[in-house]
């Protein structure tokens, strides 16, 4: 038994190290098109959220809370997509507004990812309590983290 378990871990271990390996050896036109996706999930769910704190659609307490909390679980999922090589005028013939600038101010863009970050849990948390005053009011700082981030590092 405890050589099947040695054996296991050293099996989990190695598969671990293989996707590391392969996770820093993607390409920019899959970093691209992850990112883009991520971001595009993320822009499904704040959409509608948007709309109601606008007043352009009914506000719907359980489904604000439901794409708020959507919308927190996918905050940090776009980030690994950027990757050196996959920004605008890199040579690899994706579309994209990501800017070259990025790669030169990573720990500036790193705090923008945790402000989108924190601010998304804390809309989620908001969120739940279902009124909506307060819950749009963080669903505009939400926005302000992507505007923020937008403004320094997205084309025009």
């Amino acid at each position: 038994m405890r050589i099947m378990k040695t054996g296991l871990s050293a099996a989990v271990c190695a598969a671990l190290l293989a996707t590391s390996v392969t996770a820093s050896a993607v390409e920019p036109e899959d970093a691209i098109h992850y990112r883009q996706s991520a971001l595009g999930v993320m822009g499904w769910h704040f959409g509608p959220i948007a709309d109601m704190a606008k007043g352009d659609i009914e506000y719907d307490g359980d489904e604000f809370a439901r794409r708020a909390q959507n919308v927190a679980n996918l905050a940090s999922m776009p980030w690994e997509g950027f990757v050196d090589g996959s920004y605008e005028d890199g040579g690899h013939g994706v579309d994209t507004d990501a800017l070259a600038k990025i790669a030169d101010n990573p720990d500036d863009f790193e705090q923008k990812q945790q402000d989108l970050i924190d601010e998304s849990q804390k809309l989620a948390t908001v969120a739940k309590d279902k009124d909506f005053q307060s819950s749009r009011a963080q669903l505009s700082k939400v926005g302000k983290t992507c505007k923020n981030c937008h403004d320094d590092y997205r084309a025009e």
